[in-house]
């Protein structure tokens, strides 16, 4: 996304992209300059890691560890090492999950999660973003429409990190209790900035680093619901 951000000023000034990826990559770390802290992240990168920690700049990891307590009811879009993360962290966790594949691997790593696969269909109203993994090629009704059971105001942690990710945030929004969270990962793609104009009054707390997961300079977004 770096690229795409900046790529009009490489090609205005003629800096070639990975130059200008870096060049955007240094604005960022002065701007927020713990995201240094890391940077250890690029060289630390473990297969364990990848269905066992939040696929989140480390810096992100830690604040919402800092706030998540036992018990607390999450739902997230996405699963993954986040899944594992939150059960171990005592949370109670529903999780959907598009890819049936990568679902019965995090099963298989946390066998009491609720993990629910829901693959994309070859019509309906909401198509998956091109710049995510589905690549546009499936829609995903029942996928955005899993937490529509959910009581409004009940979750202390929604999370937003699987595909179709603007309409996901509009849906499940309401089902976040006032004073709770939602996440928002990889919120510097240029595709999710009406994020903040669909959370008018709610808090935003950006924190930017390298993920141990991907090895980029990435974003995520904590809303914070006002209480």
């Amino acid at each position: 996304m770096v690229q795409q951000t900046h790529g009009g000023v490489a090609a205005r000034l003629r800096i070639p992209q990975p130059v200008a990826a870096r060049l955007g990559v240094a604005r960022r770390l002065a701007a927020q300059p713990m995201a240094v802290t890391t940077i250890g992240s690029i060289a630390r990168r473990h297969a364990a890691e990848e269905v066992s920690a939040p696929w989140w700049n480390r810096r992100a990891v830690r604040y919402l560890s800092q706030r998540l307590r036992p018990g607390d009811r999450v739902f997230e879009w996405g699963s993954g090492g986040s899944t594992v993360w939150l059960i171990r962290q005592g949370a109670k966790v529903t999780s959907v999950e598009h890819d049936p594949d990568w679902s019965a691997k995090v099963t298989a790593r946390c066998p009491t999660a609720d993990i629910r696969t829901i693959p994309g269909a070859t019509a309906g109203r909401f198509r998956s973003e091109r710049h995510l993994r589905d690549k546009g090629q499936h829609f995903f009704d029942d996928y955005i429409a899993a937490i529509d059971p959910v009581r409004d105001e009940s979750l202390d942690v929604l999370v937003v990190d699987g595909l179709c990710r603007i309409d996901c945030l509009r849906r499940g929004a309401p089902k976040v209790k006032p004073g709770g969270i939602l996440v928002l990962d990889d919120s510097d793609f240029g595709f999710l900035a009406p994020a903040v104009r669909v959370l008018p009054g709610w808090r935003p707390v950006s924190l930017s680093g390298f993920k141990t997961s991907t090895r980029d300079f990435r974003d995520t977004t904590f809303f914070h619901r006002p209480g």
